[in-house]
């Protein structure tokens, strides 16, 4: 039996601030949403998507805790659709993101929390040791000659 795969990661920043609550039985549940860039269009204008993301328990607390509207993050979940009716009897259905593992991209170095109840601080980058004989040391990739691609063609070449 073939299987499917619901799996999305994405990095944004947070359109407002985290909406925390408890569910009766007393499960943390937040919900903010995710504002990420795309490529620019053909006018070179900037295109921009907007998701709804909900986090559930120990993570939901720590967004709730430590994020802000415009803070930068990573998020791992999937995709959940819901549907029910409305007051005046309209059906409804929205596609949400369950975020399982949510990770802060600050200046301040990335940390993430996820539902296994983890919080982890990223090792600091350690700066490489220069030696003397090191080849690479005056050479700056971003100065490379391109030879007439230009990464930015926004033609299709078929």
């Amino acid at each position: 039996m073939a299987w499917d795969i619901n799996r999305v990661i994405l990095i944004g920043r947070l359109s407002n601030d985290v909406d925390l609550r408890y569910t009766p039985s007393g499960a943390a549940v937040a919900k903010f949403g995710l504002a990420v860039g795309g490529r620019p269009n053909r006018e070179n204008q900037d295109s921009v998507s907007f998701f709804n993301i909900v986090v559930w328990n120990k993570t939901a607390e720590f967004c709730g805790q430590y994020l802000k509207k415009g803070d930068r993050i990573a998020i791992d979940g999937r995709l959940e659709q819901r549907s029910w009716t409305a007051q005046d009897g309209a059906r409804r259905s929205v596609v949400e993101i369950i975020a399982d593992r949510v990770e802060s991209l600050g200046s301040a170095g990335v940390s993430y929390f996820n539902n296994n109840n983890n919080t982890q601080a990223a090792p600091k980058p350690v700066a490489p040791q220069k030696r003397e004989d090191d080849y690479y040391d005056n050479t700056d990739f971003n100065d490379a000659p391109l030879d007439g691609y230009d990464p930015f063609d926004e033609e299709v070449p078929f």
